[in-house]
């Protein structure tokens, strides 16, 4: 099942001077080489600074999510589609089931991996984790020509670790205030695809799980692309829609049993990082290894 997965390095980019400080820090951490990016005419010529990291692989996430999807259905998978889980049946402090749109699933050991609505399938069985929902959006360009030749990430998106607070659930006061509404964070990541054209992000904002997000985030994230390089300024943009994230108070993820329901085990929590963190965080729970990703941390 091919999913182009191919080698495509990655810029770190210091837009503006106060982001050459943390883009440094980012470099030295992932080996970075700095680059002049006045000599590449499809950057603007007053960007405060770029370094080049090898060694990177852009991935194809439908493909690789129906990919893997397909390694589950050969390893003996049953996979249910738009069959919703509605209910953890639990009964004296064990896993008897699951109630679904097709009836009851008799099991002993359910994983829940919900994304979003991880801590409302929990909350079925009398059970709750701090998984907050968080909102980003991307657009999609027309062909891009000449394409970048790098994936690109500007140099102002927090850490983990900064990220969970700014996706705190909001409080009735601030919800009443309208707060909840304001413009969340807005960074730069871009990469091309191997069609010609471009996908640009990225974007955090606390989520009530339904409503839709003002066009300000759109028109912020445009205007980041064109800061960069005035070679977009009349791409075509052809599709710009949002997504939800998972996000705790940490910003770690989750991945362990849950305290005091046996057979009960979580998997979320990954924020803008569940391409890169899935598989290793799903081999982890299988060979019961949490870490500081047990549940633990968060009752």
């Amino acid at each position: 099942m091919p999913f182009d997965f191919e080698p495509w390095p990655m810029l770190l980019l210091a837009v503006e001077e106060r982001e050459l400080a943390a883009g440094r820090a980012y470099a030295e951490t992932v080996g970075g080489d700095p680059v002049d990016l006045r000599e590449d005419d499809w950057f603007a010529d007053d960007l405060a600074g770029g370094w080049v990291v090898d060694g990177g692989y852009t991935v194809d996430a439908m493909g690789a999510t129906t990919a893997t999807a397909e390694a589950a259905r050969g390893a003996g998978a049953e996979l249910r589609l738009g069959c919703e889980a509605k209910r953890i049946l639990v009964r004296d402090g064990r896993v008897t089931g699951l109630a679904t749109d097709e009836g009851v699933v008799a099991c002993g050991r359910i994983v829940n991996a919900a994304g979003p609505r991880l801590r409302f399938l929990l909350r079925t069985a009398g059970a709750d984790l701090p998984v907050s929902s968080t909102r980003g959006w991307l657009l999609e360009t027309g062909r891009v020509d000449p394409q970048p030749r790098y994936a690109i990430e500007q140099a102002a998106w927090p850490v983990q670790a900064e990220m969970g607070p700014l996706a705190a659930d909001p409080t009735l006061g601030e919800v009443a205030a309208s707060s909840v509404d304001e413009p969340g964070l807005v960074s730069l990541l871009l990469g091309g695809r191997p069609a010609g054209h471009c996908l640009i992000g990225t974007s955090l904002q606390r989520s009530l799980l339904e409503e839709s997000e003002g066009p300000e985030t759109v028109r912020r994230l445009a205007e980041r692309a064109v800061r960069i390089s005035p070679h977009l300024e009349d791409v075509p943009v052809v599709a710009a829609w949002s997504g939800r994230r998972a996000m705790t108070p940490d910003g770690l993820p989750v991945a362990g049993p849950v305290p005091g329901i046996e057979g009960l085990e979580v998997l979320g929590g990954l924020s803008s990082i569940g391409m890169v963190t899935g598989p290793a965080l799903a081999r982890r729970l299988a060979e019961g290894d949490y870490g500081p990703f047990d549940p633990t941390r968060l009752v």
